[in-house]
C-alpha cells in the first residue's frame, strides 16, 4: 500500500507547470526590468543631448560675436544654461553634476560654444547593486551672425 502510493506520487504531473514557472519567472523578470532600465538610460541620454543642443541653438541666435566683454559673456552663459535647463523633461536637476558652458573666441574672430551636461544616473530597479554611472550630453557649434 505504501509503495503503491509512492509510485503514484512519482507519476503525478499536476504541479509540473508551477515548478517550471518558478524556474522561468526570475529570468523573465530580470529581462523585463533590464529592458525598462535600458530604455530609461536611452531616454535620459536623449534628453541630455537635446538640452545641450537647445542651449547651443539659443547661443547661435542670441550671441553677439562682436561683444567679447567678460560681463556680457557671463550673462549670456546664464541665459544659455536657463534655456538648456528648460528642456529637461522627466529628469531631475538635482542629479546634474556638471553643467559647463564654454565660449571660445578664436584669433580669426570666430566664436565657438561648447555645452557639456553631466548627469549622475541612478538605476530605479536594483538589478545590479552599486551600478550608478554618469551620462553626458554634449553640443558644440560656431557662433555666426
Amino acid at each position: 500500500m505504501f509503495i503503491s502510493s509512492i509510485k503514484k506520487l512519482f507519476k503525478n504531473e499536476d504541479g509540473a507547470t508551477a515548478v517550471e514557472f518558478s524556474f522561468v519567472l526570475p529570468v523573465l523578470l530580470l529581462l523585463l526590468f533590464g529592458m525598462f532600465e535600458f530604455c530609461r538610460v536611452v531616454f535620459t541620454q536623449g534628453i541630455l543631448s537635446y538640452s545641450a543642443e537647445q542651449g547651443t541653438r539659443f547661443a547661435m541666435v542670441n550671441f553677439d560675436h562682436d561683444n567679447i566683454d567678460a560681463d556680457y559673456i557671463a550673462a549670456i552663459k546664464d541665459q544659455i544654461e536657463e534655456k538648456s535647463r528648460d528642456s529637461f523633461i522627466l529628469i531631475s536637476d538635482e542629479n546634474i553634476s556638471d553643467f559647463n558652458i564654454e565660449v571660445i573666441t578664436n584669433v580669426d574672430n570666430t566664436s565657438i560654444v561648447n555645452i557639456t551636461i553631466d548627469y549622475n544616473y541612478q538605476m530605479s530597479m536594483p538589478i545590479v547593486p552599486h551600478s550608478d554611472f554618469t551620462l553626458r550630453g554634449r553640443s558644440e557649434s560656431f557662433l555666426v551672425q
